[in-house]
């Protein structure tokens, strides 16, 4: 049985016994958390709340056979111990006292169980260290090892089977050789939903989003999540409705930033004179821009940058500028007209554009990373795979709609990289030029991808890179 089975396995052995809710999986931190003292004590108060019970309807038979001193005997008694069940209730209910009962907690990433400050490495406990201990109406199940004793469930009498199943799957959560699948229960996933989930982990997680599941969080963390997806959809990626979503997410797909890089190294493989030419025209253009100054010679010095920036052909894409300036319809109708006009856009309303481009011509100078740009699709395609992920979020695509169209991104993505590795490396280089120079930013993603390949709970961990990527869910 999977370790993912086996908790669900647990849940249902305790279901409809005395110690249902008593278990609480926490998927972030990878801890199982048995409430079973609290449970116990829950017990005795059933045992007092069935005692008042019966000497009230004693007292209540015997007052009314006119045996009223033998009554009063009885129902003191009766009223008391209903008393004290109804107090305890109401202690439950409106104060810290569960709290009180510190729970017992398997911790898989770490391979051990804790209660209070005794901790014991799941490779020291034997089954011989679960012990029953068999009272007149309770059965309770306790560990007890030489450096932890304490209970962990109790179960009436006659739940034995369900007492007995939930021993022996517990037992096999403890001696699972390792975590795997424990860790992936949370979200749900199938594997290859999961190898899609880590496709685009590294901006996933940066920005927050757990790694688990397709959609938000439950609780207070979804409508945290929904927002801050919203947020990020509207700024930086410009989209507001679902047209203006898959627009970015095509773009990204079909030409991305990959054709920026591709650009680039064309323009860092030219000659140190016509590179120097362009990063001097691209300056100066800037800078006029940046001081609104848009009279002439303006118009006659962009079209010579782009005329230069596009080299042998450009020309054609310089007889492009007068027409895209004006917002002739149509002027971007072409694939050269369309290119044209997302540079044109970036440099006019990115004020970031020219210091980020001139930084990645310097990076392209290097014939091994300028023959590598080929291999940054996992640059555009981590990220359209989260945007499906927020269209999803904010309630603009279905489940199935995203699924359907993330397993070729992923396809392509496995075809084109060999490892988790390889493609983290070659996420970190886009990064790197796309953002023109790194700084904090790049130190944090460095930081994050280390991360992502060491935690257990990554799906870069929960699921093999060779996985065969083919639809396993319903």
């Amino acid at each position: 049985m999977e370790q993912a089975g086996q908790l669900d396995a647990l849940e249902r052995a305790v279901e409809g016994t005395l110690s249902e809710g008593m278990l609480e999986f926490d998927g972030d931190e990878a801890v199982l958390r048995i409430d079973g003292s609290l449970v116990l004590t829950a017990g005795w108060f059933v045992s007092f709340g069935v005692g008042g019970v019966v000497l009230l309807l004693a007292g209540a038979l015997l007052s009314l056979t006119g045996m009223q001193d033998e009554a009063r005997w009885a129902l003191a008694p009766g009223a008391t111990l209903l008393t004290l069940v109804l107090g305890y209730i109401l202690l439950l209910r409106f104060t810290p006292l569960p709290a009180l009962w510190p729970d017992l907690e398997l911790r898989f990433t770490e391979r051990a169980m804790v209660h209070r400050r005794a901790r014991v490495p799941f490779g020291e406990l034997r089954p011989e260290h679960l012990v029953w201990k068999n009272g007149r109406f309770f059965r309770r199940l306790c560990v007890r090892h030489p450096s932890l004793r304490t209970q962990l469930a109790g179960f009436f009498i006659s739940e034995e089977r369900q007492a007995a199943e939930f021993q022996r799957v517990l037992w096999e959560l403890i001696s699972a050789p390792d975590v795997p699948g424990i860790l992936a229960h949370d979200g749900g996933l199938t594997p290859v939903q999961r190898w899609i989930i880590g496709a685009g982990a590294p901006y996933g997680a940066i920005n927050g989003f757990r790694l688990d599941r397709l959609g938000a969080a439950t609780g207070t963390a979804g409508t945290a999540d929904r927002r801050t997806a919203q947020e990020l959809l509207h700024e930086p990626w410009g989209a507001y409705d679902l047209e203006q979503l898959l627009a970015a997410v095509n773009w990204l797909v079909q030409d991305g930033h990959r054709a920026d890089f591709a650009q680039d190294a064309a323009l860092a493989a030219r000659t140190p004179a016509e590179q120097r030419e362009y990063a001097a025209l691209l300056s100066e253009v800037d800078g006029l821009i940046a001081t609104d100054r848009l009279e002439p010679p303006f118009v006659e010095l962009l079209i010579e940058l782009v005329r230069v920036r596009y080299g042998d052909e450009g020309d054609a894409y310089a007889r492009l500028v007068p027409p895209l300036l004006r917002d002739e319809p149509g002027a971007d109708a072409s694939e050269q007209g369309a290119e044209l006009a997302q540079f044109l856009h970036r440099l006019f309303n990115d004020r970031d554009h020219a210091a980020e481009e001139l930084h990645r011509l310097n990076a392209l100078v290097d014939p091994e990373l300028r023959a590598n740009t080929g291999r940054f699709l996992i640059w555009d395609y981590g990220r359209a795979l989260m945007l499906y992920r927020w269209g999803h979020m904010v309630g603009w695509l279905t489940e199935e709609y995203c699924w359907e169209r993330m397993l070729p991104l992923a396809l392509d993505i496995q075809r084109r990289y060999s490892s988790w590795r390889d493609m983290a490396t070659c996420y970190l280089q886009g990064r790197l030029l796309w953002s023109g120079g790194g700084g904090r930013a790049q130190a944090e993603y460095e930081r994050l991808i280390g991360q992502l390949a060491t935690d257990p709970r990554s799906p870069w961990n929960l699921v093999p890179w060779g996985l065969d990527l083919t639809r396993d869910w319903p």
